[in-house]
């Protein structure tokens, strides 16, 4: 991944903050939470800011090599299995605290696992076995839940993320033509 100077983006910085955002995940005991809210956010900022030919080129594929191992070392399985757990609750919870939030956390986990290091590559088992149970529990609370519509979603989020736009969906609302049915694998799509 290079700097873009028509773009003024910096993407190699980014893709140091996202990969020193999750090494201090790895090694710092205590923040557990906040850390790894951080690392998802600076990943977050490294995918806003390419193209997925950037996230796919030699350099990406370096920077995927890395974030892989940083994945699976130190305190990361546990963050991860935490923020697993978290976002599963904040999913069944969605339509008391706030949909929004279970979508975001929902998006970041398919994000990381589309467009960097595929889920199963560095989730456990019981970890990815969890999904399913989140998306269960987001269908199961979008008929009372917000954004309360279609145009309340955030620009970036690909059709493929069918949980923002199911409370819309569930509504009879005019909403992008995936659903959960055809939401296709965790893992990205290689040619």
């Amino acid at each position: 991944m290079s700097v873009s100077a028509d773009s003024g983006r910096d993407i190699p910085g980014l893709a140091q903050r996202a990969l020193d955002a999750f090494a201090e995940s790895s090694e710092r005991g205590r923040d557990r939470d906040a850390l790894m809210d951080t690392a998802f956010a600076r990943l977050f900022d490294l995918y806003r800011a390419t193209t997925r030919a950037e996230r796919s080129s030699p350099a990406g594929q370096n920077f995927n090599a890395t974030l892989a191992g940083l994945l699976v070392s130190g305190n990361n399985p546990d963050r991860l299995s935490l923020y697993v757990v978290r976002s599963q609750t904040a999913a069944e919870n969605g339509r008391h605290e706030g949909y929004r939030p279970a979508c975001w956390r929902r998006s970041m986990l398919q994000v990381l696992g589309d467009e960097f290091v595929p889920l199963r590559d560095f989730l456990r088992p019981v970890d990815l076995d969890a999904i399913p149970r989140i998306d269960d529990a987001m269908e199961a609370v979008a008929g009372d839940a917000s954004p309360a519509t279609v145009e309340a979603v955030p620009a970036w989020v690909p059709e493929t993320h069918w949980w923002w736009w199911e409370p819309a969906r569930q509504r009879g609302e005019e909403a992008p033509g995936h659903t959960r049915t055809d939401s296709g694998t965790l893992d990205p799509v290689t040619d």
